[in-house]
């Protein structure tokens, strides 16, 4: 009997499917279809909104500028008794890295950082690799 029934059941579809009309999608479809993926795909999860606008920065610029050249015209550049005469920067890089003369490290420390970086070294390419997998997968 299931044969049986399994039988009634495919020729009461097959009379149902050759009574129903045959439809077929309107003659823009794909081009409506097209619109709506490009649709979607332009939509943007993050807009970028600058801390600081730019009409800003350029005001302070202009400013900066304009309080550069007012000090050069008011007190000039010349070593004369002008502003910039006392002005010395050389005593600040004279003795920036004596500290290191007479600094010794430990072997423990040297193998310490040379551990680090080989394992830093050997992760890089480990977690490329399944970032590409996990953005192959989406």
């Amino acid at each position: 009997m299931d044969k049986h029934e399994e039988k009634e059941l495919e020729a009461f579809v097959d009379k149902i499917m050759a009574d129903a009309p045959l439809e077929s999608p309107s003659a823009d479809f794909t081009k409506n279809l097209v619109q709506r993926i490009e649709a979607q795909q332009h939509k943007e999860v993050y807009q970028y909104k600058p801390i600081v606008p730019k009409q800003v920065l350029v005001l302070l610029f202009i400013g900066m500028v304009t309080l550069t050249f007012y000090f050069i015209a008011q007190y000039g550049l010349d070593s004369d008794g002008g502003w910039f005469e006392n002005l010395s920067v050389e005593p600040l890089f004279d003795n920036m890295w004596g500290w290191l003369e007479n600094y010794t490290s430990s072997k423990i420390l040297m193998y310490a950082v040379l551990l680090f970086g080989l394992l830093f070294f050997v992760q890089v390419p480990l977690l490329k690799k399944q970032l590409d997998r996990n953005v192959m997968l989406e």
